[in-house]
């Protein structure tokens, strides 16, 4: 007669236990492992997002700063009284460039905010404030970039025009740092007529002027932005390192 086997019960819940502990050890590894991941590419992000916006930081007040000196100068030549000549000097010639015939344009470009916006692996929800600037980074883009089509649309149809039709546009594009390379004779002709104020160019002036205030209104809150997201990205780049 044959005897019934006892089942080894504790060898049975050994093994069955340092299975499920294999299979946790698993996914605590491959989590761990994935998180490492996530954490290095949010870094990279951060880190890239950073050296964007430190540009455009650069950028936008370069170009607040002209759009201060070309109020300043709007402001100077409509102090000339009407009939008088503007003074033939590089000072003057500078403003007539400024208010006429140039104007800086805001083009960031950034592939590390459209990573951002596009990802759904850049994982900064947690920093909200954060989230909120890099989301309305765009609007705020788009809002001083129309700004920027109407002064160009003013400078190539009316004021550009205008300018050439009163003396030779090549002294004040000379006095210019960006129209460098002209020829002397072109930026220099003798002898030069004067540029002489009068109703016309009071009127170009003044809507000049007021493109200009609009466009400083507007820059304000891109410099806040662009200062906020680099102090935000900073402590980031802090915690994370």
């Amino acid at each position: 007669m044959n005897t019934p086997q006892t089942l080894p019960w504790k060898r049975l819940v050994g093994e069955a236990v340092a299975i499920v502990l294999s299979i946790l050890l698993a996914f605590a590894i491959d989590a761990w492992w994935e998180d490492r991941s996530d954490r290095h590419a949010e870094q990279l992000l951060l880190e890239r997002l950073k050296d964007d916006f430190t540009e455009i930081q650069t950028a936008i007040l370069l170009i607040e700063a002209e759009h201060l000196e070309t109020s300043a100068a709007c402001r100077t030549l409509l102090s000339i009284p009407e009939g008088s000549p503007i003074p033939a000097t590089p000072e003057f010639d500078r403003m007539v460039a400024l208010v006429f015939l140039t104007s800086r344009t805001f083009n960031p470009g950034t592939g590390a905010v459209a990573a951002f916006l596009n990802s759904e692996d850049a994982r900064l929800a947690d920093n909200q404030p954060l989230a909120n600037l890099m989301l309305s980074w765009s609007g705020l883009v788009e809002e001083l970039q129309e700004e920027d089509v109407f002064m160009q649309q003013g400078i190539a149809g009316r004021w550009i025009p205008f300018l050439k039709s009163r003396v030779n546009i090549g002294p004040y594009l000379a006095v210019y740092p960006e129209m460098s390379g002209i020829p002397k004779l072109v930026a220099n002709p003798q002898p030069r007529e004067p540029l002489v104020v009068d109703t016309d160019l009071v009127n170009n002036v003044l809507d000049r002027y007021k493109l200009q205030q609009i466009a400083l209104r507007d820059i304000g809150p891109v410099i806040r932005a662009v200062n906020e997201i680099l102090s935000l990205l900073e402590v980031n780049l802090d915690t994370n390192t």
